[in-house]
């Protein structure tokens, strides 16, 4: 599998030589492998958004190395306006950042500014649209009479209307009521399923062990802990340490295990968990 992005020693200090010195990434290294639905946790001031930040050029450090499909960001010659047209970044709240009089241009914008004919731009908002899920009745609307979740899904829509191959999301489902919080990441998963490479930062472990692939676990600026969630859940005494938690799936699990119950080491989805037990006391069947 082909790497998309790639981190290597990467080191980020704000306001260096000064009394407010802070270390926020301390010798990072990860890599994103094209199509992976990738998880980035950590506690508030773990360095989750500053990571992100050098995904697309945000942000540049020394030292360290950020490739995305091999290019390195840091070079002088590389363009950094083809870079951010191929890693969409999708900070938190990002509705926030709205600002035309209706959803149309809101969504057209960034094509717009690549110079685009007007039939494409059309075409990527519409399908930009589509994709995140708004009713075609609102590319006439004002963005800021819509609903939060609404404003949210036209934000998403003007980074995918750039057609980036990664998306990167920062607490996509921060501050959204639960059925809201439920159908963004439903979104975001319908977006992966469509060819997109994405990397999610959370603080939320039932949320990055229902979607993603595998997890980075940030703890001061550093990697704690990498691997696929099931390997990632069974460091729980550890990722407490952290500030962090487990999936409630998975505390059930142990909690059976403790009890005798024959429940995987690896499980911490609802339905593995309910076998289980389904298992246990004789009864065949799926669990839903």
């Amino acid at each position: 599998m082909a790497s998309v992005i790639e981190v290597r020693h990467l080191t980020h200090v704000y306001m260096p030589n000064s009394p407010f010195e802070a270390k926020a990434l301390d010798d990072v290294s990860l890599t994103v492998n094209e199509g992976e639905f990738i998880g980035i946790i950590g506690h508030t001031g773990s360095g989750k958004s500053t990571l992100v930040s050098h995904l697309n050029a945000l942000e540049k450090s020394e030292p360290g190395t950020v490739f995305v499909k091999g290019t390195d960001l840091g070079d002088k010659d590389t363009k950094l306006t083809d870079v951010r047209r191929e890693v969409g970044l999708v900070f938190q709240y990002p509705e926030y950042q709205l600002f035309e009089e209706t959803v149309e241009k809101d969504i057209a914008f960034g094509p717009t500014n690549l110079k685009l004919d007007e039939k494409e731009i059309k075409h990527r908002v519409r399908a930009a649209m589509e994709l995140v899920g708004l009713d075609e009745s609102l590319r006439d609307a004002s963005p800021f009479n819509l609903s939060g979740g609404q404003k949210r899904r036209v934000a998403i829509a003007g980074v995918l209307a750039m057609n980036p191959s990664i998306l990167i999301l920062d607490e996509p489902a921060a501050g959204l009521d639960p059925a809201g919080r439920r159908g963004m990441l439903e979104l975001i998963k319908g977006i992966h399923q469509s060819g997109v490479t994405v990397v999610m930062v959370s603080h939320s472990m039932d949320d990055v062990g229902k979607y993603c692939d595998r997890l980075y676990v940030l703890a001061h600026g550093k990697i704690a802990l990498s691997g696929m969630p099931a390997e990632v859940f069974l460091h729980g005494a550890e990722l407490q340490s952290m500030g962090l938690d487990v999936p409630e799936c998975a505390k059930l699990a142990a909690a059976l295990r403790a009890r005798g119950f024959d429940v995987p080491e690896d499980a911490y989805r609802r339905a593995d968990v309910a076998a289980a037990i389904l298992k246990h006391f004789g009864k065949g069947g799926d669990a839903q």
